[in-house]
Order: C-alpha cells, then structure tokens, then sequence
C-alpha cells in the first residue's frame, strides 16, 4: 500500500494531477451524494441532507481549527508532527461535543425529527475522520509530497463514499446510509492514511504545554476565521432552514454547489505553490512572491467570468438534469450565485495569502464584521424574497468579505516590508 502511494516519476507533475483529482472528489462529494439521494429518496431527504451536512460541515471547523495551512507553511518545523497530532485530538474531542450539543439543540428547540439529529451526529462523524486526514495531508504536503496527500485522500474519500450510494440504493434510508458512510470514514483512514503515514512521520500522543498553546493561540484566528467563513456560506442555508421547507433547501443546494467549482479550479493552480510562495516570503524574494500572488487573481477572475456564462446558458439544464428537478426558474440565482463564487476563491485566496506573511489575527476583524452583517441580513434577505434572496444574500456577504481581506492584506504587506 505504502509503495503504491509513494511510487512516482516525476513528483511535481503527480502532485498537480493528484491535486486536482483530490480537489474534484472532496468539493463534489456532497453534490454527488445529494444527486443520489434525490433520485432515490425525493427532495424532502435532499433537504434533510443538505442541513444536516452544512451544521456538520461547520461544526468540522472545530476540529480542523485552521491548522494544515498554518502546518504546510511551518517549512522551519518549529512545531513537531507530534505537536500538530496531539492538538489535532484536542480540536476533535472538542467537535464531538459540539455535534451532540448541535444535535440536542436540533430535538428540543428547533423540533428535528430524532432521525435528522441522528443524521446530524453521522456525518459529523465523516467529518472527524476527515479531521484526522487532514493532520497527515498537512504532513505529506509539508514534507513537499501533496501528491502522496492527495492521491491517498481521494481513495478514502471516494472508498466511503461509494459505500454510502451502494446503501442508498439498497435501503432507501438515509439513516442507515448516513451510519454505513460513517462507518466506512473511519475505516478508510486506517486503510489509506496511516500506513503510508510511517514514511514521513511517527504517530505519537504527546501534550507538550508549550507547542499546544502556540498552536492554538497562532491558529486561533485561522479558526475563527474558517468557523465564520462556513457560517457565513451556510448562513443562506440556515435562515431557509427557519423560514422554508425542505424542498426550497434541497433546491437551493442543488443551484448552490456550482459555488465550489471557481475556488476549486482555482485551488489547481494555487496549493502546489503554496511551499513555494511561503519559501519565497520567508527568504524575502518579494518580486516572486508578487508574481504568484498577481498570477492567482488572473486564474481567478477568468473561471469566475466563464462560471457566469456557463450560469446563463446551460447551468441550470445541466443541474436539472443531474438532480432530476425541474430547475429552469433559477437561472438569475445561479448567475448571482457564481458570482459569489468568485468573491470566495479571492476570500481564500487572501486567507492563505495573509496566514503566509503571518498576519493571520487581522482576518478576524473582517470575519466577524461581515458576521454580525449576516446576522442582521439573514432572515430579511431569505424570509421577503426566498431563494433569490439568499443568492444575492451570499454574494453580498462574499463581497465584502473579499474587499476586507485585500485591504488588510495590502496593509499588512506594506507594514512588514517597512519594518525589515
């Protein structure tokens, strides 16, 4: 199993294929799996899914507390494997809690049915085990093979995956498909993970005082930031949750997961340098720093403009298609939607930017500001006009996430650069 991971000839041209690959299959997962459930359970279950993944989806934040890019950008180890893996247990006792709080809050205030809590609870466990990859996914990357990273990764993802569409399709039970594809998450991190794990690190256990509390003090912002990012594309999801019924949130993640295709196109040409522009800051090589940065807004702003125009014309066919529903009255959704896309990638793009000139604790500021606006727009935007409400609501938010971001990165660029 090892070998068959490690095994390659030509390193940068594996990672980019394997990079792509694994950014496919993770952002598609959800949009395959809910395709699924539409064709065998109906749109009612789509929905269910479809919440039930976004407060798992953010509750995962906890335990990923925006750590890996911190960790692959870590190219003087001043924090051990060991270190990483050891806070990584932390963060992911800490989301078990959180998805049992998450569930009973579902049960008693917001009357869940005990079978849509319990769905809660299992794709929540998927997301642990997706936790606990993500600490070796950093490893590998960091050790310069995203390619081993991303080549074990999608064989898990897709191994589980397949064994909840085979239930699906047997059982017609969301439940128990959601059990089995938890189940198999687990299994698979023990399968791919962590034996090809020993070629670049040891697994051990052990809290050193010192290395957990600079983690989690240097990530902490990283996390709030992540935990906020997901709030704010889910907050849409959440107030069509209070305000409208299951068929209107299974159509509107049906419009909505286009979204992931700008960031994840975008990410192709983005994480295999991510090594190469920290290297370039921390050895102060500004002009090739600047090039890589310039480079990804182009890469952006060209998928965003095709998004739109496939939006306009065959966006909504083709998802009708696949989800077996009758989307044609979304058309302006879905363009307003990929737009907010686009503002994503950059939002992203700015995140890693600013985490690699270590200036992280500023993207707080931007988070929770345009939070509180989500807060306040939520239920006005989604309750007066519906779906079309909460496409533009995103958008907006989006938008001023992405311009927030750039100025503290322009500032924080020219502060630095003053100083040395």
């Amino acid at each position: 199993m090892k070998e068959f991971f490690l095994r390659t000839k030509d390193i940068n041209k594996s990672s980019y294929i394997w990079n792509a690959v694994y950014g496919i299959v993770f952002a598609m997962q959800s949009a395959v799996l809910l395709i699924v459930i539409t064709r065998t359970n109906g749109l009612d279950d789509a929905g269910v899914f479809s919440i039930a993944f976004a407060i798992s989806g953010l509750l995962s934040f906890i335990a990923d507390f925006g750590v890996r890019k911190y960790q692959v950008s870590d190219v003087n180890e001043i924090n051990t494997f060991t270190d990483y893996f050891s806070s990584r247990i932390l963060t992911c006792t800490a989301m078990i809690i959180a998805c049992v709080i998450a569930a009973l809050y579902g049960y008693f205030i917001r009357s869940y049915s005990v079978s849509k809590c319990l769905i809660i609870l299992m794709i929540g466990v998927v997301k642990l085990s997706e936790s606990i990859s993500d600490v070796f996914f950093g490893r590998f990357q960091q050790q310069g093979r995203l390619d081993v990273a991303a080549k074990a990764n999608s064989y898990r993802i897709i191994a589980s995956m397949l064994c909840c569409i085979v239930a699906l399709i047997i059982t017609h039970d969301l439940l128990v498909s959601c059990i089995i594809w938890a189940v198999a998450s687990c299994v698979s991190v023990f399968v791919f993970m962590i034996p090809v794990s020993s070629a670049f690190c040891k697994i051990k256990v052990h809290f050193q005082k010192a290395a957990q509390k600079r983690i989690i003090v240097e990530c902490f912002p990283l996390f709030v930031g992540s935990f906020l990012l997901i709030y704010l594309g889910n907050a849409p999801k959440y107030a069509i949750d209070l305000y409208m019924d299951e068929a209107s949130q299974a159509c509107y993640n049906f419009i909505y997961m286009p979204v992931f295709v700008i960031g994840l196109l975008a990410n192709f040409v983005f994480n295999p340098v991510l090594v190469d522009m920290s290297v370039a800051w921390d050895k102060k090589n500004y002009k090739t720093f600047k090039k890589i940065v310039l480079r990804q807004h182009l890469v952006i702003a060209g998928l965003t403009a095709l998004a739109i125009a496939v939006a306009i014309t065959i966006g909504c066919p083709v998802l009708g298609w696949l989800y077996h529903t009758n989307l044609s009255a979304y058309r302006l959704e879905l363009a307003v939607l990929m737009i907010g896309g686009g503002m994503l990638a950059l939002v992203n793009f700015y995140a890693v930017v600013v985490t690699v000139i270590r200036s992280q604790q500023l993207l707080t500021i931007g988070y929770i500001t345009v939070s509180v606006i989500a807060l306040l727009l939520s239920g006005k935007f989604v309750q007066g006009y519906g779906i079309i409400g909460a496409a533009f609501l995103y958008s907006v938010l989006m938008t001023l996430l992405a311009i927030a971001f750039a100025v503290i990165l322009f500032v924080s660029i020219k502060k630095k650069r003053n100083t040395v």
